[in-house]
């Protein structure tokens, strides 16, 4: 992409996108149809961004430009780039496809003159997840704002825009295996119906402010499937089926730290769709898992002091406490989280557990940012999944990490229930991964591993061959005592499954290595190391002169979003679900005595008195009446009568003192506990049982722990 002048434009050259998409079994063919328009007096340089899916493999790309319709070759980066470049430089027009980072690609398109109109048509594979008798098929179509660093260009770097619109038009057939399954479209609204034989699915009038999740029922269909696929001169054995699922241990424990983004890119529906995951885990906890709840954001939040083991009072404050869920947290400070939480589980002692973490996220993390933190959990023990929110979600990161600790990655979307993965990852939290026991027959089978896969999930073997001859492959499920044959036979000829495959081979090959370049060229995908390119070439007085203008093209803020722009107004989306909430320079709810101070700007270290300093005793008598009061007391004001009715006579006058000093002679229970929870952060040590615990975090109700840090005793 050329660094040329940048000029912003008040419309959109992005004019209409088309999808259509085929899914065949377990496979989605797409394309998107692109049609840009300049509206302005120069000629431009379109550039724009857009995810999609981690495993899709690039088919091909096709433009009409100028009349012409032209089809776009794979080559290796830097040649792509000096084509693309000195066809804008001689004043013809071009396409350049390229990689930003995993799930995301930028398409350039160079010298669109004035007035006119330019098409390009991307064609993508990608395969739909299976779990839990669910075969789901998820394509990312709107880009959510990243808040933090970017490594990104910053023309190439997606933005987005609260008065854009981009119309979208979509037509999806689904055929074979999938077709009589029942569907739910849980983003789009769509119109169903049957074509000879096929379930065909339209949606018109829509906008690209959301993407597109389909959820297949599939009952008690078999997901067992073998094919053979041409592969040039060789072939590609690739086969389908289901991990049954384990028996399940009922006296199986966890230990589990549910680790929530509560970073401000969550606002809205993501937000809200995590208060629903609580819940929805708090529903499925046994009575002997303990569990700790952190929300993150620039820094960290626990809802309660320590893991706490599930009893119904504590599942009840856990139900009370998710209304305290909320993206008022800055930026994503992932590492230090997930160190955190780590620390966490550390410290819990007793008999050998699970010890897990399910990480909610829509943070643009990279992978050095949290190297450390993954390392870390190897060595525990501990498994961290993933339920990566939205496509701005760092995959290319999040993925590595969950499967360095034998864990998996889900990715939603936040208009859909994200309790639905979160609570798939607690069900495979619940297990260990399957251990098969793959076998291809022929010397020269070159299989692909197949990564993490857990009982109640569907598996895709790959192998590449060097010939084209029929081949068969066993797969033992050991757990289960089980091995499935697979003959493949017939040959086809797919460029779908191909590309797939091939990328599949390409993810799987050393980073850095020159067999992923050879890799990606061979099977034409859009990789770190290559690019697709066409141009058109212009003669005489239809060539551009000058250079043209980079126009970033910008998202549709996602449907169900809240941001904040720099004046601090907040723009929402439609039909957005989540109650905005801000901290207040004066929290309503901070206790009384607090207030008064905030209100009064009084000093903690008046020049004029001293402040009565109590020692570990007095403390500690003072710690365990303010423990009967704030925990077990049924009150609406106290005195200090009242209080020093609990401390034994010997403390009356110092604790006197400290209360006459900080204006304590009335208090409501606010007041106790955040004087509680001040001598609990100093290290004071008195008991508190699971369900003191729970009653101490819903009495704070998630306020801040810098309300109490700065009192002292």
């Amino acid at each position: 992409m050329n660094a040329m002048t940048q000029a912003a434009t008040a419309v959109s050259p992005l004019a209409h996108t088309t999808l259509r998409a085929t899914i065949t079994d377990l496979l989605c063919e797409y394309e998107l149809r692109h049609v840009f328009r300049n509206e302005g007096a120069q000629a431009i340089e379109a550039v724009y961004s857009f995810p999609i899916p981690l495993d899709a493999a690039f088919i091909g790309m096709d433009a009409t430009l100028a009349g012409d319709t032209l089809s776009a070759q794979v080559l290796p980066a830097r040649q792509a780039s000096r084509e693309y470049d000195q066809a804008i430089g001689e004043g013809d027009s071009a396409v350049l496809l390229e990689q930003l980072q995993p799930g995301l690609l930028c398409v350039n398109l160079g010298n669109l003159k004035p007035g006119e109109r330019g098409e390009i048509v991307l064609r993508f594979a990608a395969t739909l997840n299976v779990a839990d008798g669910v075969a789901r098929f998820s394509l990312p179509l709107v880009h959510r704002p990243r808040y933090g660093r970017s490594r990104l260009d910053e023309v190439a770097q997606p933005h987005n825009d609260f008065a854009v619109e981009h119309p979208l038009e979509a037509e999806i057939r689904v055929q074979g295996l999938l077709a009589a399954c029942p569907v739910q479209c849980a983003t789009q609204g769509v119109r169903f119906a049957l074509e000879a034989g096929e379930l065909l699915l339209r949606a018109g009038n829509a906008l690209l402010d959301r993407d597109l999740v389909l959820n297949f029922d599939l009952g008690n269909a078999s997901l067992s499937q073998a094919r053979r696929i041409a592969d040039g001169e060789g072939s590609l054995g690739i086969a389908t089926f289901t991990v049954p699922h384990a028996v399940a241990d009922p006296a199986s424990t966890l230990d589990l730290c549910l680790l929530l983004d509560g970073s401000g890119s969550m606002q809205g529906d993501a937000i809200a769709q995590s208060r629903a995951a609580l819940a929805a885990v708090t529903d499925a906890l046994r009575e002997q898992d303990r569990i700790q709840v952190i929300r993150f954001g620039s820094s960290t939040r626990a809802l309660f002091r320590r893991p706490l083991q599930a009893s119904s009072r504590v599942k009840d404050a856990l139900r009370e406490l998710k209304d305290t869920v909320h993206a008022n947290l800055g930026g994503t400070e992932l590492d230090a989280a997930l160190k955190e939480a780590l620390k966490v589980l550390g410290k819990l002692d007793g008999e050998a557990r699970c010890k897990v973490v399910i990480l909610v996220t829509d943070g643009a993390v990279h992978a050095h940012d949290i190297e450390r933190a993954r390392q870390q959990a190897m060595r525990q023990g501990v498994r961290v999944f993933v339920v990566a929110v939205g496509s701005s979600a760092g995959v290319d990161a999040l993925s590595p990490l969950a499967e360095s600790t034998r864990a998996t990655l889900e990715r939603a979307v936040p208009a859909e229930p994200i309790d639905a993965g979160v609570m798939r990852q607690l069900r495979r939290a619940r297990s260990y991964p399957a251990n098969l026991d793959v076998a291809w027959n022929g010397t020269d089978a070159k299989p692909i591993p197949t990564g993490i896969v857990y009982p109640g999930d569907a598996v895709t073997l790959v192998a590449r061959f060097a010939d084209q001859r029929p081949v068969t492959a066993s797969a033992r499920i050991v757990d289960a005592e089980r091995t499935l044959e697979f003959s493949f036979g017939e040959l086809h000829q797919s460029p779908a499954w191909r590309a797939w495959a091939g990328q599949r081979a390409y993810l799987e090959a050393a980073p850095d290595s020159p067999e992923r370049e050879a890799l990606a060229l061979r099977y034409g995908l859009i990789t770190a190391e290559t690019k697709a390119v066409l141009v058109k070439h212009r003669v005489g007085h239809d060539k551009v002169e000058g250079l043209p203008t980079v126009t970033p093209v910008a998202h549709m803020l996602p449907a169900g979003m809240i941001v904040q722009d720099s004046r601090t107004r907040l723009y929402a989306s439609p039909r957005v679900s989540e109650r905005i909430y801000c901290d207040a320079i004066v929290d309503p709810d901070m206790p009384m005595f607090l207030r008064r101070q905030a209100d009064t700007e009084i000093e903690y270290e008046s020049p004029k008195r001293k402040l009565p300093r109590l020692d570990l005793a007095a403390k500690t008598a003072l710690a365990q009446a303010l423990r009967d009061l704030a925990l077990h007391g049924e009150y609406e004001e106290l005195t200090l009568a009242d209080l020093l009715q609990r401390i034994d006579s010997k403390w009356h006058q110092v604790v006197r003192a400290y209360c006459e000093y900080h204006a304590l002679e009335r208090f409501d229970r606010n007041d106790a506990v955040t004087r509680l929870l001040a001598l609990l952060e100093e290290g004071v040590a008195i008991e508190l049982d699971d369900n003191e615990e729970a009653r101490l975090a819903t009495l704070k109700g998630g306020a801040p722990m810098a309300h109490f840090g700065s009192v002292r005793f």
